[in-house]
Parts: structure tokens; sequence; C-alpha cells
């Protein structure tokens, strides 16, 4: 009789907590929004609201952000000026109004996919131990197919 419930206690232990749903933040300056496990901790807003920092205790952390493009950047100049955040890049895209760039820094994965236009930048930038690669994947996987650009083509 005991054996299914520890069965299922032990499925429910393999199973990251962040699993279990997400919600949306959206940035009101900028007009981005992503998804975010719902159980993430979430840093206060900066005076400025240029986004926000989210974060599990376990070592993964997310921050969604909006700059103003004061330096006309491109999407080229500010992908090449992200690779100096990366001991290594493994993976690099390229499109009309953003990049993405994957690889590591120390013993970390880190990933920067960023919108850029004429007014505004767009970022995601998430950070996390390469040695949790495989519990995080599905949860990368959904916030990067969910994080939405706001207007790029304004400062803000």
């Amino acid at each position: 009789m005991l054996r299914k419930p520890l069965a299922v206690l032990a499925l429910a232990l393999a199973i990251p907590v962040f699993a279990s749903g997400y919600a949306n933040y959206c940035n009101s300056r900028y007009g981005f929004c992503v998804d975010y496990p719902a159980n993430f901790g979430m840093e206060p807003a900066p005076v400025n609201n240029d986004g926000r920092v989210f974060y599990d205790g376990e070592g993964f952390r997310m921050t969604a952000s909006g700059i103003n493009n004061v330096l006309d950047g491109t999407v080229k100049s500010e992908m090449k000026s992200r690779e100096d955040d990366f001991d290594s890049v493994t993976y690099r895209k390229q499109q009309d109004n953003w990049y993405a760039l994957s690889g590591y820094k120390d013993d970390n994965i880190l990933y920067v996919k960023s919108w850029v236009g004429s007014g505004a930048i767009n970022s995601l930038y998430l950070q996390y131990p390469t040695a949790m690669k495989n519990e995080y994947d599905g949860t990368v996987n959904h916030l990067v197919k969910s994080f939405i650009p706001g207007d790029l083509e304004e400062s803000h």
C-alpha cells in the first residue's frame, strides 16, 4: 500500500518546483512582456522601471530589461559588445532586429537575446549553473519563446 504514495513522492521530488506554472511580467515603461516561473523570487523594481530580475535561489537568474538606444546601436554592434560578457560563445544567431548568444561564463551558462530598434533595446539575460543544464532546459525554452519586445522605435 505504501509503494504508490512513495513512488508519487519520489516523482514529485524529481521534478523541479518551478515546473508547476508560470506568471507573466510586462514592463510598463518599455512594453516588453515575459513569462517567469510563478514561484521565482523577484527583486524590487529599480527607480527608473527599466526591468526586473527573477531568481530561484538555486543559481538561476533572469533579467528582463530595456534601455533607450541613445548610442544608435545596431544589431551587429550590440551583439559584438555583449560577447564580452562571455568566457566563450557557443551559439550566435542574428536576424533583422534581434540577436541571440549563448555560451559560458565561469561555471554558468549564459543566454542573451536582444531586440534592437532605433529608439530602444529590449533584452532577456539568463544565467544558470552548467551542472543544472538538464533541469533548466525546459524552463529556458519557455522563457525565450515567451519574451515579446515592446515598441523599439520610440525612446521611453
